[in-house]
């Protein structure tokens, strides 16, 4: 058998040990609110989570490429992003899909799999950069509004558009 094949019949034992697994690098105390419910309404992280991991796996099984992973992990990694993770941190539950592998898969497969989640974890990285800088450029146009607000309270400065804060950004 082929390992899409194996995954795609092993589908939802992959998704629950590998939700498992990442809601396991949360504190122990998120980790039992995450884990509980899947409502988007009480618990949107856990359910976010779950429904990522859900989609990244439907996507490794058919055909896939590095733009279309990261799309698929973006929701996950954006939360990840905001939190208090280290980088290593915020892409560690990829590399719980190993030892998942291992678990299910026959050792002739194993490489083939351990290749797969390199490439997760590669577009995760990559989605979480873009991600931090996001959240930089937003931070860095609102203390440039903040500072500009306050020069205009003062008198010191006219009056700037959208395009002056927001000169620095990237098109």
């Amino acid at each position: 058998m082929h390992l899409k094949q194996i995954l795609e019949k092993n589908k939802k034992s992959f998704t629950e040990k590998w939700f498992q697994a990442t809601i396991d690098t949360y504190p122990a105390q998120s980790a039992k609110f995450l884990g509980k419910d899947s409502n988007r309404f009480d618990n949107p992280v856990g359910a976010v989570t779950h429904e990522t991991i859900e989609d990244v796996i439907n996507l490794i099984i058919g055909d896939f490429n590095q733009e279309t992973l990261e799309k698929a992990l973006d929701p996950i990694i954006r939360i990840r992003a905001v939190q208090s993770f280290s980088a290593s941190e915020a892409v560690s539950f990829v590399f719980a899909l190993k030892q998942i592998g291992e678990t299910i898969l026959d050792n002739s497969l194993i490489r083939e799999f351990d290749k797969l989640v390199d490439q997760i974890a590669l577009a995760s990285f990559n989605k979480l950069m873009k991600c931090k800088e996001e959240v930089f450029l937003l931070k860095a146009t609102e203390s440039k509004r903040r500072i500009h607000r306050a020069f205009e309270r003062a008198g010191l400065v006219a009056e700037l558009t959208e395009e002056d804060l927001l000169g620095s950004k990237k098109s």
